[in-house]
């Protein structure tokens, strides 16, 4: 359970970095969001960060916590690069559009 509270949080923070981005906001929404949303965004993601690494170190300690959470969020970052290396087919996926 302790991974799972660590992963998700890193996996989250990354996607609302991503789209914190204007150039990333028009690759997946096809528009611009507002400064104050973008901001937003940042502050959610950074957050979520946080919050991977105090669940991290809560639950292994400082030592192993601390290179749990670099695991997660290596992982994460990777998980992320690639859905937005690959966003066509996922946005094709989600509108049900064929090739």
């Amino acid at each position: 359970m302790s991974h799972l509270t660590i992963a998700l949080p890193a996996l989250i923070g990354f996607a609302l970095l991503l789209m914190a981005m204007v150039r990333h906001q028009q690759d997946w929404l096809r528009r611009k969001l507002p400064p104050r949303m973008s901001r937003l965004l940042r502050r959610g993601g950074l957050g979520a960060l946080a919050l991977a690494f105090a669940a991290a170190v809560l639950g292994f300690g400082w030592a192993y916590g601390a290179v749990c959470w670099f695991g997660w969020l290596s992982l994460s970052a990777v998980l992320v690069l690639a859905a937005q290396t690959n966003r066509e087919r996922i946005l094709r996926l989600i509108s049900g559009k064929t090739v």
